[in-house]
């Protein structure tokens, strides 16, 4: 996954809720009678705000998750150079001997 997918889905689901919106304000304006169908898209648009909210969570996760892993990444690198440098002392105190 990376930071381009993660954008699209955001602005997908932003659209979504735009578009639910929309329809549930028109509806409410010129078909009040449908309670039936206000209530349902209603119903439908609080699960995909809740989904929004869980989206974002995830997001700001892995997004500290890259941050860790980039990190831990950095110290394996000084690491692997102190045992090369390391093995480099070794060959030098081998050869001393």
């Amino acid at each position: 996954m990376n930071t381009l997918d993660i954008l699209k889905a955001k602005v997908n689901l932003q659209t979504t809720i735009i578009k639910f919106t929309n329809s549930i304000e028109e509806l409410q304006s010129k078909h009040p009678e449908r309670e039936d169908l206000i209530n349902s898209m209603l119903e439908s648009l609080e699960d995909v705000s809740q989904f929004q909210s869980v989206f974002m969570q995830f997001e700001d996760e892995y997004l500290l998750e890259c941050k860790a892993n980039l990190r831990l990444q950095m110290v394996i690198a000084d690491l692997k150079q102190e045992v090369l440098t390391l093995k480099e002392e070794i060959k030098d105190l081998k050869t001393e001997l």
